[in-house]
């Protein structure tokens, strides 16, 4: 689903461009923005569900699939109960573990991804009645957003499968 959810963002953001009246340029812009989060929020599921068990520990398990891990039958398990971490967390633990020469400080995707974020939280969670966002402000956002989800988790591809991201996701632009 994550190779989907990142071609919606780049054809609504695309779409968005052609649009003439700010507010569906908005509209096209918003949901670009959603929809280029859920891609890296199905691409951490879809790691937790590939990977084998042999590949993690229980506990970790337990923390990439939102998991309860706790004692079960005088043993420590994963529970069937949920208990969400934040998705920078699961990314970080994944990077740690398997991209270890990544360097958070250095590579500008991270701090992006993290600014990208915050936008789409101000978007989920928004403080006032009206959408004040410019709409330029709108494409440099997911321009830079997009990009960045695409090269954190080409990082993650590389350092787990051994493999880039597929051409076709590696190509979505927004130049």
């Amino acid at each position: 689903m994550y190779e989907d959810y990142l071609k919606d963002s780049n054809y609504f953001a695309l779409e968005a461009r052609k649009k003439t009246n700010e507010q569906e340029r908005k509209r096209y812009y918003r949901v670009s923005v959603f929809c280029a989060w859920s891609a890296i929020e199905a691409f951490v599921n879809y790691i937790g569900d590939t990977l084998g068990r042999g590949d993690f520990e229980r506990y970790e398990i337990a923390f990439i699939t939102d998991k309860r891990f706790g004692v079960c039958g005088g043993k420590f398990d994963i529970l069937d109960q949920s208990e969400y971490h934040k998705l920078e967390d699961k990314l970080k633990f994944l990077i740690y573990k398997f991209c270890p020469t990544f360097n958070f400080e250095k590579i500008l995707c991270w701090s992006q991804l993290l600014e990208f974020k915050k936008f789409r939280d101000s978007l989920t969670h928004p403080r006032k009645d009206e959408d004040e966002t410019d709409v330029g402000e709108y494409e440099r956002r997911i321009k830079t957003g997009l990009s960045s989800i695409i090269a954190v988790m080409d990082h993650l591809c590389q350092g787990i499968f051994k493999e880039p991201l597929r051409r076709q996701v590696k190509d979505l632009s927004l130049q």
